[in-house]
């Protein structure tokens, strides 16, 4: 029953069969199945990505809605389903096993215990540095890495994550919205809206026929700037924007 039941799923959902390996994950045309299926419904397509990476820190930066969070989520599903002997969301999937997934991404803040956002954020990153150190192989999945708290501090935290992981030689992938990130490591950028021209006017119900899902390997220290350009797509008061415009050019 199992076997039928995973035969019906690959087929479903268009699986493909992984190729084990021993120091490297790739994938082309990854794709997310719910989100693909959720994205049908509405007659969109989903634009799946190419991703390939290997036991070093991978950074990546986008502008908002640019599917960096479901990109993080896409590959720890991925990841399990392998180990658990299930097909995979992609075209060809080459894949390392680990012996952990460490996930960080949209932690809420715990009540129970008392803890703020960051705090719970910061020592979930802290486990992740002990089982680096401890040489543990795992894959690391850490989503805007201390975004709850002041960009000097945050920028400072995101590169001293990434020389440990460095150091440590963990397969890491981790996503900004922090410039001039100096610490040696992969860098990666969604193309975004930038990577689209059209005369046409861009709405919530078209915006994503317009955003560039892929990635794109980069040199550069800066991030994109499109927060205010989808701020205005978003249709926010046009006076509030005009003053976040003025703000935003004199600090640039």
């Amino acid at each position: 029953d199992v076997v039928l039941a995973k035969t019906i799923l690959s087929v479903e959902f268009n699986l493909c069969k992984p190729v084990i390996s021993k120091d490297k994950t790739s994938y082309k045309k990854l794709f997310n199945p719910q989100i693909k299926e959720l994205l049908e419904k509405e007659g969109k397509t989903f634009q799946p990505v190419d991703l390939d990476f290997n036991s070093e820190p991978n950074l990546i930066t986008g502008a908002n809605m640019t599917g960096k969070t479901v990109l993080l989520r896409t590959v720890a599903l991925a990841q399990y389903l392998f180990q658990f002997g299930f097909f995979i969301p992609a075209k060809t999937a080459i894949i390392e096993p680990v012996a952990k997934i460490m996930i960080n991404i949209d932690e809420p803040q715990s009540e129970i215990s008392g803890l703020s956002s960051f705090a719970t954020e910061i020592l979930n990153v802290n486990k992740i540095i002990i089982a680096g150190k401890k040489k543990e192989k795992i894959l690391v999945l850490i989503d805007e890495l201390a975004r709850t708290t002041n960009p000097d501090e945050g920028k400072a935290i995101v590169m001293a994550c990434i020389e440990i992981l460095s150091k440590n030689n963990i397969k890491s992938l981790i996503t900004t919205h922090y410039g001039g990130i100096k610490t040696k490591c992969r860098k990666l950028r969604v193309k975004g809206l930038s990577g689209h021209k059209s005369t046409k006017k861009i709405t919530m119900k078209n915006i994503n026929d317009y955003i560039d899902y892929s990635l794109t390997e980069t040199n550069d220290d800066n991030v994109p700037a499109e927060a205010i350009k989808i701020a205005e797509i978003l249709d926010v008061d046009k006076e509030f924007l005009k003053i976040a415009k003025k703000y935003f050019e004199k600090n640039t």
